[in-house]
């Protein structure tokens, strides 16, 4: 099988028309380069350790590498190539990440979240992605409360309760798989659940203050200039900085399960994960939407 290219620009292009469970995003730099920087949903795999970790790339059907340049990503794709199935389609980002201009995220995804038990069951996952829904819930709430106008407030609370049904279809699964749960209530269960943190580690009270501190300085600038066009700057600053958190926590939650479906490839979790990173890439585009209403 040859070794494909793929620009950077055409990335986004490429995800955008396949389902989570057929690609793979690799990053062969080493761990502390990715720390600093690497694309959402890629997995760390340094190169030297490539070849440790064939079977997890197995059952993949496009794998896209990528290093700081595009060297390190080629001899990465050729090592695999004959190792892997002749129908995985192979592909090498020219450029490497020094040529990104997407979205990036630094430090590592927090899979301890995830990962605290040797032997996570399926069950133990959906009740902890419904956890983090919660946290999401909580956290959209909070900023509606703060946002300047209807509607900002009205598409934060829609966020809301987008968290809160993505909970109901993971509680519906989990009733699926766990006969414990099959008679209980989706909102008596919810409602007990804390939701202190968030799917990128980032803790409730943490997330409010920010919050806080972008509503605080939005309020100085109001009280200083009464004007109406300094006012309306201010109400748009604040929407772009809301909105653009609440991305970073998409984006971060959409590495969490992407990295957790490539580290458990081959098992019953692998499914539940890609299925929880897919419906990530659909909350982002909601933001996305949202944040195009932010500037008049």
């Amino acid at each position: 099988m040859p070794v494909h290219s793929i620009t950077p620009e055409e990335i986004s292009t490429f995800r955008s028309r396949l389902p989570e469970a057929d690609y793979a995003l690799v990053d062969v730099r080493q761990p502390g380069e990715y720390q600093e920087g690497h694309i959402p949903g890629a997995r760390l795999l340094p190169l030297p350790e490539i070849e440790d970790h064939l079977d997890e790339l197995r059952s993949t059907p496009n794998l896209i590498f990528y290093c700081r340049s595009g060297a390190r990503s080629q001899a990465a794709a050729s090592l695999v190539q004959e190792a892997l199935p002749s129908q995985t389609r192979i592909l090498n980002m020219t450029g490497g990440f020094l040529a990104w201009e997407g979205n990036t995220l630094t430090d590592m995804p927090r899979m301890t979240l995830f990962e605290q038990d040797q032997a996570l069951k399926p069950s133990q996952a959906l009740l902890r992605a419904m956890e983090l829904e919660k946290a999401a819930q909580r956290f959209y709430q909070s900023a509606a409360v703060r946002a300047h106008s209807p509607e900002l407030s009205k598409n934060l609370e829609t966020l809301a309760k987008v968290e809160q049904a993505h909970a109901h279809v993971l509680f519906h699964r989990l009733q699926q798989i766990d006969p414990t749960y099959a008679s209980r209530d989706f909102a008596e269960c919810f409602a007990g659940m804390q939701g202190d943190i968030l799917e990128g580690g980032l803790s409730m009270d943490d997330a409010v203050a920010a919050l806080g501190q972008a509503q605080g300085q939005t309020q100085g600038q109001t009280q200083g200039q009464a004007q109406n066009k300094a006012q309306g700057k201010a109400r748009e600053q604040f929407c772009l900085g809301i909105t653009e958190l609440a991305l970073q926590i998409e984006l971060m939650a959409y590495d969490l399960y992407k990295n957790l479906a490539l580290s458990h490839s081959g098992t019953e979790l692998e499914s539940v994960f890609l299925d929880l990173a897919q419906d990530e890439r659909g909350h982002q585009r909601l933001l996305a939407r949202i944040l195009t209403k932010c500037v008049d």
